[in-house]
């Protein structure tokens, strides 16, 4: 069956969603993008979201498939869904072409949603930028944009905290600020951005705050602080980051064993392998991947020396 006449039936919603058919769609060249834009629209909304939601899982698992025209084209579908879902599928691209279609959705979609993607999508090329590997211009864009959106009293919290958490590994001119005056703020929400955005920075500044709130009431706040101290890469952490892994709550375990397989060390790893006695599978699944981080990098590391998704 051609693509085209794959496209066809998709539109009549006569074809099933194969693996091998939608594995097609890797590295589409122009003629089969043409087909691909023509169809496209006349395909079912619910199944184009399906179609989305399947793609990204397939280029998560199988490495060697390329998707990014399929996503890139259905950044401007009409339906939310597929485009917060094409978002997701570009997470692994590197492109800077694509900083001005994230720009544009971060200003100008009508979704809540979509806008708080490419908040966090847009947060990769900050650290692209931090590390040197994106251009100078285009990292003062995508700096820029976000703290627009940061500093827009008028956008949502969830936007303005994405958006916080992306522009915080510039720390520069007002970043530092706007991070405070998040923590201060009366959004719960903004105040958990923040201290996560304080380990972005790797400010060492921060951490006496981030600490604190290692002990806070709020389980979120403790899981974020969990995060923050893997972040931030101090070795300091890490017997904060052990006594958190009695607490009571079962995320801020699991933050707390990811941070100690970045951090790395003796003590760490000697915690992280009495947590593989835990009768809680997802303990044991947790600590055998932060090991298995740990031996990888061989040192402690912070988040300049990783582009993880948050």
């Amino acid at each position: 069956m051609t693509l085209e006449r794959y496209f066809e039936e998709l539109a009549q919603g006569d074809e099933a969603l194969q693996h091998s058919r939608l594995a097609s769609l890797s590295g589409l060249d122009s003629t089969e993008m043409e087909h691909l834009r023509h169809w496209w629209p006349s395909i079912p909304t619910d199944r184009r979201q399906e179609m989305m939601s399947r793609l990204v899982t397939l280029a998560e698992d199988e490495v060697d498939l390329d998707f990014d025209a399929v996503f890139r084209h259905s950044l401007k579908d009409d339906d939310p869904v597929v485009r917060e879902r094409a978002i997701s599928g570009l997470w692994e691209c590197d492109d800077r072409t694509l900083i001005s279609s994230l720009i544009t959705l971060l200003k100008e979609d009508p979704v809540e949603r979509v806008r708080a993607s490419a908040a966090l999508s847009l947060g990769r090329f900050s650290t692209f930028a931090a590390l040197g590997k994106l251009l100078p211009k285009d990292g003062e864009r995508v700096q820029e944009a976000l703290i627009g959106v940061v500093e827009n009293d008028a956008e949502s919290a969830e936007v303005r905290r994405r958006a916080l958490e992306s522009v915080a590994v510039f720390n520069e001119g007002d970043i530092p600020q706007l991070i405070q005056d998040a923590y201060h703020s009366d959004d719960e929400t903004m105040q958990l951005s923040a201290v996560y955005a304080m380990g972005l920075t790797c400010n060492t500044t921060w951490l006496s705050t981030i600490f604190s709130e290692l002990n806070s009431n709020d389980p979120a706040m403790r899981y974020e602080a969990a995060n923050a101290c893997g972040e931030m890469g101090e070795e300091e952490a890490v017997p904060y980051l052990i006594a958190l892994l009695k607490d009571d709550d079962l995320q801020v375990q699991l933050a707390s064993i990811r941070a100690l397989g970045i951090l790395g060390g003796r003590p760490a790893t000697r915690a992280l392998q009495e947590c593989l006695r835990s009768d809680e599978e997802a303990i044991k699944e947790a600590a055998e991947a932060a090991l298995e981080q740990t031996e990888a990098e061989g040192s402690p590391f912070n988040f300049r020396s990783r582009l993880g998704q948050r």
